[in-house]
C-alpha cells in the first residue's frame, strides 16, 4: 500500500508540475510575441520616420531649386522690362547719324579666306611630318649594318 500511495503521490506531483509549466509557458509566450510585436512595431516606426524625413529633405532641396530658378526667370524679365522700357524705337531718323556697314564680304588674302588658308597649312604640316618620317625609316634601313667584334 505504501508503493501506491508513493506512485500515486509522484504521479500527482508530475501531473501538477507539468500543468503549471503549460500555464505558465502559454503566458510566457504570450510576452515573448508581445515582445516581438513591440520590437517590430518600433523598427518600422524608425524606418517609416526615417523615409520620412528623406522624403522631405528632398522636397525642401526640390521647392529650393524651384525657388532660385524662379528667381533668376523674374530677374531677367524685370531686366528686359527696363531695357525696353529705356530704349526708344525712333523710326523717323529725322538728320540723325546712323552707321551702315562699309563692306559686306569676308576679309580675304590673295583671294582666299582664313578657312582656306587653315586648311593649307594643315596640309603642308601633314605633308611635312610625312617626308620627316618616311626618312627616318629609309635612313634606319640603310643604316643597319652588323659589326661582329670576333672577327678582330
Amino acid at each position: 500500500m505504501k508503493r501506491k500511495s508513493l506512485i500515486i503521490l509522484l504521479f500527482t506531483i508530475l501531473f501538477v508540475s507539468i500543468a503549471f509549466s503549460v500555464f505558465a509557458m502559454d503566458n510566457v509566450t504570450g510576452n515573448i510575441r508581445n515582445f516581438v510585436g513591440g520590437t517590430e512595431n518600433m523598427v518600422e516606426n524608425a524606418g517609416n520616420g526615417i523615409m520620412t524625413g528623406i522624403k522631405d529633405g528632398i522636397n525642401t532641396i526640390s521647392n529650393g531649386s524651384k525657388n532660385v530658378v524662379d528667381d533668376v526667370k523674374n530677374g531677367a524679365n524685370d531686366a528686359k522690362n527696363t531695357v525696353t522700357g529705356t530704349v526708344t524705337n525712333n523710326n523717323s531718323n529725322n538728320n540723325r547719324y546712323t552707321a551702315t556697314r562699309t563692306s559686306a564680304n569676308d576679309v580675304t588674302v590673295a583671294g582666299m579666306t582664313g578657312n582656306t588658308w587653315s586648311w593649307i597649312i594643315v596640309a603642308i604640316t601633314a605633308a611635312a611630318i610625312i617626308l620627316l618620317i618616311w626618312s627616318y625609316f629609309r635612313q634606319k634601313s640603310s643604316n643597319d649594318i652588323y659589326i661582329d667584334s670576333d672577327d678582330e
